[in-house]
């Protein structure tokens, strides 16, 4: 969608109270209603005749098959985050091959999220209202709103609709908004107690709480008030339980509007496994080749049972799945589940240890329960799972990983440290000290200039540092090597060839014709 942009972000204005501008399309300028803008493949004109209300209405003529790019598109307003809207529009749908569809873009640091309706306009020889209600993201500042055009028949990119009085509001009143919960530990030994904190909002005040828990199940759920409230967090505590007990937990908040709000149902498993995510590496240079997720635990534990998944920032959805079982943790107490075979001390090789790039989350889960969580990218209104606070989302080339080896503290943010070691298999090294590894290879002494077409294998001998990438000198990967005899054949030019992981010695060649 193509998204003209004057911004005019209009105040934030009290519940009920319309925030779209012109919302009955009655001032126009220059062939649009004024704050309103369009696509380039519909026509909007100014309709005297067929309105609902007030003196204009908006004639929408699609004349594309696009779908899109046949938007049409409100000014951008202020919001606020966490918050209830209802987006509604009159439409006159009388085309028998045609439909509209509303959708919400939520600005969110610095980038957009669109949400659409699943309700479409119908045909009709009556006037229709469509209403859309969405919760607007943590860290959502402002937002546009359009209506898209379809032509959902023929495709012949003919369908005519009118459009008038649209309103864009938060309710009078709304429920409370958990904005997320999670617990501490994640895995908690035997007999410990397990704090559960709640981050919630409300456009009042909570009057009451409630945390649900049962053990095994939650046929007869016990009940528990909030120990501790700072600012919007809530802080509750489930007595410890005994090992190898599920405890199954939600979560209820009331405010002073009588509206209440239920969580989704959440779980951990009792008895710590000791067995955490150690190191990933997600983002190589240029096309990620040797990537790998190590975990940590006492050597000989089997991981039946034990599967690795990825959980989608974007959406909160899984993308990847890891299954272990069957493996056990090598006797030093690493184990590498690598992209592919040129990972050094891999135990597993499995192409969805290429996890996303931030900001993005990674869980070990026992049995379906999650034991232990990293998520990386800053909190800013994307799917956290990890635990307490982000990792930093680090840059190519870079890893996270623990120190001590398998410390932790329940906080992704304290826990992760970015490194520009890899180590897979080993030790992670003291952060700021002890951070460059020493590998026994000979230096690599090239004489340049070197002709276009030589073997590669006449710079770069030993098989252990394939694959080597080669960069042109503004940091373009132009291809990786994994075959010591191929011909390097590249025009004339300055090149840096950089070796795998984690040996990253960068050599400067020179190629003349």
């Amino acid at each position: 969608m193509k998204k003209f942009f004057v911004i005019i972000c209009f105040g934030v204005l009290s519940f009920g109270q319309n925030l779209l501008p012109n919302p009955g399309f009655e001032n126009w300028s220059g062939g649009m209603p004024v704050f309103w803008y369009k696509d380039d493949s519909i026509l909007i004109y100014q309709e005297n005749v067929i309105v609902h209300s007030g003196s204009y209405s908006v004639k929408d003529s699609l004349i594309t098959t696009t779908q899109d790019r046949a938007d049409f598109i409100s000014d951008t307003f202020a919001i606020t985050p966490n918050t209830q809207y209802t987006f509604s529009i009159w439409v006159y749908d009388n085309d028998p091959v045609g439909r509209l569809r509303q959708a919400i873009a939520w600005h969110v640091s610095g980038a957009w999220q669109n949400v659409f309706s699943n309700t479409y306009s119908g045909n009709s020889t009556n006037w229709q209202q469509l209403t859309f209600t969405a919760l607007s993201p943590d860290g959502a500042d402002s937002a546009f709103v359009f209506v898209r055009a379809y032509d959902s028949t023929e495709w012949d990119g003919g369908a005519v609709f009118y459009l008038d009085d649209a309103s864009f509001t938060p309710p009078a009143t709304q429920p409370p908004v958990i904005v997320r919960f999670w617990h501490k530990p994640t895995n908690p030994p035997a007999n410990v107690i397990t704090n559960v904190y709640a981050k919630v909002g409300d456009d009042g005040t909570i009057i009451a709480d409630t945390l649900f828990y049962g053990i095994n199940n939650l046929n007869t759920p016990t009940k528990v008030t909030h120990s501790a409230v700072s600012n919007d967090t809530f802080r509750f505590q489930i007595p410890g339980q005994p090992a190898g007990d599920t405890i199954f937990y939600y979560l209820k908040f009331t405010d002073d509007d009588n509206l209440t709000t239920y969580s989704d149902t959440n779980s951990y498993y009792v008895g710590a496994l000791n067995i955490f995510i150690n190191e990933v590496y997600y983002d190589a240079p240029g096309t990620d080749t040797g990537c790998y997720i190590e975990i940590y635990g006492p050597g000989g534990t089997d991981l039946n049972g034990i599967t690795l998944v990825g959980v989608n920032g974007a959406d909160g959805n899984t993308y990847a799945t890891i299954d272990l079982s069957g493996y056990s943790i090598p006797q030093d107490g690493f184990f590498v589940i690598a992209q592919d075979n040129s990972v050094p001390n891999g135990d597993l090789i499995n192409p969805d240890a290429n996890l996303q790039n931030g900001p993005d989350n990674l869980e070990l889960r026992f049995n379906n329960i999650t034991i232990d969580a990293l998520g990386y990218g800053i909190l800013d209104g994307w799917t956290f799972t990890g635990e307490w606070l982000p990792a930093d989302d680090v840059p190519a080339g870079h890893c996270l990983g623990r120190y001590p080896d398998g410390d932790d503290t329940d906080n992704n943010s304290v826990d992760f440290v970015d490194y520009t070691t890899l180590t897979p298999g080993e030790p992670n090294p003291e952060p700021g000290i002890a951070e460059n590894k020493i590998i026994a290879i000979q230096k690599i002494a090239v004489k340049n200039p070197i002709v276009s077409g030589v073997k590669i294998n006449k710079i770069v001998k030993e098989k252990k540092l394939y694959p080597v990438s080669v960069f042109n000198i503004t940091g373009q990967l132009l291809k990786t090597v994994s075959n010591s005899e191929e011909h390097l054949n590249l025009p004339a030019g300055v090149y840096f060839l950089k070796l795998n992981p984690p040996y990253f010695a960068a050599i400067k060649i020179v190629i003349v014709k």
